[in-house]
């Protein structure tokens, strides 16, 4: 046997391992979602198994041997930051989306928190909204935009009732409330007082003799001032009525009239209290489509107003086309930073008998976000420096916005007083604390609902004063056609017969 080769056995495949990788370590923990980011140092073992096979000396044994060698290594991984995916309604004014972009990036820095915000143009809030929505999809939060009623009623969006606290709810307008409050809860906060006010050329007015009708008292005053001032030869028109079909100012324009000669739209979400069509409510929108009939029919606004969209009325008084404007202020921010030679004959009044708010921009928090914590800390951090807030957001805006807070309407009314802001023919305090209605809501039930915002998201009040002013149909025809649609959603919505 000592003269015979010893053959080496063969190992069998299942003894041999070459190298393998036991353990590796998960790599991220999400720390606290409020932490700064930093890199994490994880130490990561890997285990080597190896065989080592020898052939004893003068024996014909074989011998394996398993050696264990442990070998640590350093990897560094960077924890996932919380983010915030942010909608906001684009403005007419920049200021005003420079100042939300500041204070939200200042916030996330302070947080370690990513923010992506994206702004929708007005026209197209509503419908990206609903369409997220829809689609399972929705942005965590909305800065500036609307709707709101029908999220709120349909229970998909957090309340906000601790952040109303925080910021005093007594110093927020009643009226700023309203449009923000669904039963019992606040799901919403206002970003702003959006005011109508009538621009008018005074050097015009003067011109004409007509300062006995500035500023008018009523509507029927407006009108009278308007055909004074109304030159179409020399392409000067009276007074800017937007009819185009995809412009809210089309709808909120009018509202006034419809409010001011006694109309109504509902008392409660019943079929039972839809007021359009019934008397007394009922001879209040005829007069008002028998006003807006006469002013286009006697050429009082430019021929081509029925194609106009939301920027078409500012354009046409920046552009000297119109002497009336019936606007926010972003047509006077316009003028104070490109045409202040403008700026310095136009005043601004109130519209009487009726001021309405078109403020319903709102900030508001989507449940299916991952933070909602940290999405009501930042509309918090929006408002939490009142100061900041009417200085950046609003002063900025040249008025623009007006703040939500009585507080500094208050401030604005004593620097009016020791004679700033003298565009305004009157305080502007008491402008603000005389609105008691806003565009998106019913009258006389003051009240945001899913169905009078979808009338008015989907231009469904336009497409009405288009049929009557536009295509001069029969007004009693089509009063009777949109009670009736009215009427028909309020069932689908809320139920009813």
């Amino acid at each position: 046997m000592s003269g015979e080769k010893v053959e080496k056995k063969k190992i069998s495949p299942s003894l041999i391992i070459a190298v393998v990788v036991i353990i590796i370590l998960l790599a991220a923990l999400v720390y606290y979602a409020t932490l700064p980011p930093k890199v994490e140092v994880v130490p990561t073992t890997i285990v080597q198994t190896a065989l080592k096979t020898e052939t004893l000396p003068g024996t014909t044994i074989v011998r394996t041997e398993e050696r264990t060698v442990v070998q640590t290594a350093v990897t560094t991984v960077a924890p996932t930051r919380p983010k915030l995916v942010i909608w906001g309604r684009g403005t007419f004014v920049p200021p005003q989306m420079y100042w939300v972009e500041k204070k939200a990036r200042e916030w996330a820095a302070g947080k370690g928190v990513d923010v992506e915000i994206t702004w929708i143009p007005v026209a197209e809030i509503g419908t990206k909204l609903t369409a997220a929505v829809e689609a399972g999809a929705p942005p965590d939060l909305v800065i500036n935009g609307h709707p709101v009623a029908r999220f709120a009623e349909a229970g998909l969006l957090l309340p906000l009732d601790d952040i109303v606290e925080k910021l005093n709810e007594s110093d927020i307008y009643e009226v700023k409330r309203a449009v923000c409050k669904w039963g019992g809860h606040y799901y919403a906060i206002s970003t702003m007082f959006e005011i109508t006010w009538i621009h008018a050329r005074i050097d015009l007015i003067k011109k004409a003799g007509a300062e006995n009708l500035w500023p008018p008292k009523n509507l029927d005053e407006l009108y009278e001032l308007a055909k004074k001032l109304n030159d179409p030869a020399h392409e000067v028109w009276g007074l800017g009525i937007p009819l185009g079909l995809k412009g809210y100012d089309a709808w909120w324009q009018f509202q006034h009239y419809w409010i001011a000669y006694g109309g109504a739209m509902m008392e409660s979400k019943t079929p039972e209290g839809v007021l359009i069509g019934k008397e007394p409510y009922r001879s209040g929108l005829k007069k008002a489509f028998e006003m807006y009939v006469k002013m286009w029919r006697e050429g009082l606004t430019p021929p081509d107003s029925g194609e106009w969209v939301d920027a078409s009325n500012n354009q046409a008084y920046i552009n000297g086309r119109i002497a009336i404007a019936i606007n926010p202020l972003s047509i006077y921010y316009a003028l104070a930073t490109s045409k202040p030679e403008l700026a310095a004959v136009t005043s601004l009044a109130p519209v009487l008998p009726v001021s309405i708010d078109l403020g319903d921009e709102s900030c508001f928090v989507f449940k299916t976000t991952k933070y909602p914590d940290l999405a009501k800390d930042l509309i918090y951090y929006l408002y939490k420096d009142k100061d900041d807030y009417t200085k950046g957001f609003c002063e900025a805006s040249s008025w623009y916005a007006f703040p939500i807070f009585k507080s500094q309407v208050a401030k604005i009314s004593e620097r009016w007083k020791k004679g700033e802001f003298k565009y305004f023919a009157v305080d502007p305090a008491k402008v603000v604390e005389a609105i008691k209605y806003f565009e998106s809501g019913s009258w006389p039930l003051l009240e945001r609902n899913t169905v009078c915002e979808s009338f008015r998201e989907g231009f469904i009040w336009t497409e009405m004063i288009q049929r009557v002013v536009l295509k001069g149909e029969d007004i009693d025809k089509v009063i009777d056609e949109y009670h009736n649609r009215f009427v028909e959603e309020i069932k689908r919505v809320y139920g009813g017969k």
